[in-house]
């Protein structure tokens, strides 16, 4: 308990609260744990602005659930998904599905954003659409580090049919690709023009259609969330079934 205590702490010390406007007496507000992920949560520099495509996505559904959303910015994953885990917050920011996190979260059953991850190709390469599984034969594919895409492509290139190569980020990930020490990356599109829209990059690879899948990224409810927002309430059944999916740009 007194280690506990010490992250909670050093979690109140370090975190940037974001609160709705116009908070009234009887609209119950949902804190939500978050991290700066762009596109997704951007925090503008020296600024406690905070937007992006989940934020967007978050308060038009708690709006249309008649709710307010209190945003509490942290300096890691692990901290936003341990404060909703026990409890401090009411729900965290994005996240993806996994069936282990079900004892501790109520998942909606569409999410808040699609980030539809692809196969993505220098321009000269020989390939203009992904046609299956079988192109990556005998190829080198990168992903993010522990990147879980689609369950059928996440087998495939785990297996002896492609060589995986893992890295950190999306930036390492074009530069694996444009050097030529990979023949394809998979990611989300999205991600990727975010990071390289500075730069002449983007005209540089192309996107293979159709994507793998889909990428959701949800709203998770904490199981120990405020009793205004409790399993059997309607602001709940309204989180939880309510669409605002947003697809990806």
């Amino acid at each position: 308990m007194g280690r506990l205590a010490q992250l909670i702490a050093g979690a109140l010390l370090v975190i940037c609260t974001v609160t709705g406007t116009g908070s009234a007496a009887d609209v119950p507000t949902l804190r939500v744990s978050t991290i700066v992920v762009p596109p997704l949560v951007m925090q503008d520099s020296g600024s406690k602005n905070i937007h992006g495509e989940a934020i967007d996505a978050l308060q038009l559904l708690v709006e249309t659930c008649g709710a307010e959303a209190d945003l509490v910015v942290t300096p890691s994953w692990n901290r936003a998904y341990m404060m909703a885990q026990i409890g401090i917050v009411d729900a965290v920011i994005p996240t993806n599905f996994a069936e282990d996190r079900l004892s501790y979260f109520d998942f909606p059953t569409e999410p808040l954003v699609d980030m539809s991850p692809s196969l993505i190709v220098r321009v000269d390469s020989p390939f203009l659409r992904f046609s299956g599984l079988h192109i990556l034969k005998g190829k080198k594919v990168a992903v993010r580090t522990n990147a879980l895409l689609e369950q059928k492509f996440d087998a495939y290139i785990r297996s002896d049919q492609a060589t995986l190569v893992e890295r950190s980020d999306s930036i390492s990930l074009v530069d694996e690709l444009l050097s030529g020490r990979v023949d394809f990356i998979a990611d989300s599109p999205t991600m990727i023009i975010y990071h390289m829209t500075e730069s002449k990059i983007p005209e540089r690879i192309r996107v293979l259609d159709p994507p793998l899948g889909r990428s959701g990224q949800f709203l998770a409810l904490s199981k120990k969330r405020a009793p205004a927002f409790a399993a059997e309430t309607e602001i709940s059944r309204c989180l939880l079934s309510k669409s605002v999916y947003l697809p990806e740009n």
